[in-house]
């Protein structure tokens, strides 16, 4: 098998053998799923879909999407904005239209693994650079040389945001091109979607995912100067965005407010969960996504508590990997999956 079908196996072995992924016995905090639905005005966009819509080909630029995008990330016009088939795709064209084989990519350790996929099947290098103990980048990052950075901010799977000034500092300092991975900056204190007016060599990524609850419409958005866009819509696929995504995209644009409050919601519980584990005695750094990294006493002792929340039908991520074996990272829920969870922690942990 080769590296990519590994690492999409990774969200395929995240269900328990035999289970589906509806299956209301098991609890789902593995892959950061929003625990509640998205936006009515999505579902209703969706459901109003006519013939026409589904019988002709969609508009292979996605202009009424990047317009709303734009509209709501306060840049100048859609042509700031290249809509792609979730944020992967978006990554994926990064690297095709800044990078060449051979060349080197930059971006911090531990981080998403799907970076090194990519940059695996594209023929390029991947260039780790390790996080310091608080988890943020090291002094050692600002000299760093590279075609393009992946900067993740907040971070995953740390959840840790490295502060704006230090990105701006980065963005000034580096030579090449800075994708600055947004994914779950609506769960955090403040964002980077000024960069692109403000740095030639920024791409700010968003995803629906995450805190639109729309995981599986696959959206994800990219912002840059019209000069950097213009490279993704080259080479992107003519219609990477099916009509589905397109009209469930802009109706998230319009139901935004839904959005916030649901997201303030899941930042409430995450704060909630994150004191209540530091009383079990788990280290968790503070977050600024909608899941924690809960550190135990060490490997084993996460690998057990990984597998006695499995038998229980609880599901959170491990990482068999340098500096995350002995953690795990487990997604917010609703109050009542919150609830379970610790319930849970609390009976394994008692039998200790």
């Amino acid at each position: 098998m080769t590296r990519y079908g590994r690492a999409i196996l990774r969200d395929v072995e995240a269900y328990l053998p035999g289970e589906q992924p509806q299956d209301p016995h098991v609890i789902k905090l593995n892959t950061n799923e929003n625990p509640y639905p998205p936006a009515p005005e999505v579902l209703a966009a969706l459901h109003n879909l006519d013939a026409q819509s589904l019988r002709k080909y969609p508009d292979p630029l996605s202009e009424s999407l990047r317009t709303a995008c734009a509209e709501r990330y306060g840049v100048p016009g859609a042509d700031w904005v290249v809509a792609g088939n979730g944020m992967d795709e978006l990554l994926a064209l990064a690297l095709r239209a800044f990078v060449d084989p051979g060349d080197t990519v930059l971006t911090l350790y531990p981080t998403y693994t799907l970076y090194e996929t990519l940059c695996a099947i594209h023929g390029c290098q991947l260039r780790y650079v390790p996080l310091d103990d608080a988890l943020l980048p090291p002094e050692s990052f600002f000299a760093e040389k590279a075609r393009l950075c992946f900067l993740t901010r907040p971070n995953a799977p740390t959840g840790v945001a490295m502060a704006r000034a230090e990105v701006e500092r980065f963005c000034n300092s580096f030579d090449g091109v800075v994708v600055i991975d947004e994914a779950y900056v609506d769960f955090a204190d403040d964002h980077c979607m000024d960069f692109p007016a403000r740095f030639e060599n920024a791409i700010v990524m968003r995803s629906f995912s995450k805190s639109f609850s729309m995981a599986g419409v696959r959206i994800g958005t990219a912002v840059a100067r019209p000069a950097l866009i213009t490279e993704f819509l080259k080479i992107k696929d003519s219609y990477n965005m099916n009509a589905f995504s397109q009209a469930a995209g802009c109706a998230a644009m319009k139901a935004y407010d839904y959005m916030r409050e649901r997201a303030l919601k899941v930042c409430a519980t995450r704060e909630r969960l994150r004191e209540t584990l530091l009383q079990l005695g788990f280290d968790v750094p503070p977050s600024q996504a909608n899941f924690l990294l809960a550190r135990c006493a060490d490997a084993p002792t996460a690998t057990r508590l990984f597998g006695a929340l499995r038998e229980r039908n609880i599901l959170v991520r491990y990482f068999d990997k340098p500096r995350l074996d002995d953690a795990l990272r487990i997604s917010i829920g609703d109050d009542a999956e919150t609830d379970a969870l610790i319930a849970a922690l609390r009976e394994i942990l008692a039998k200790d």
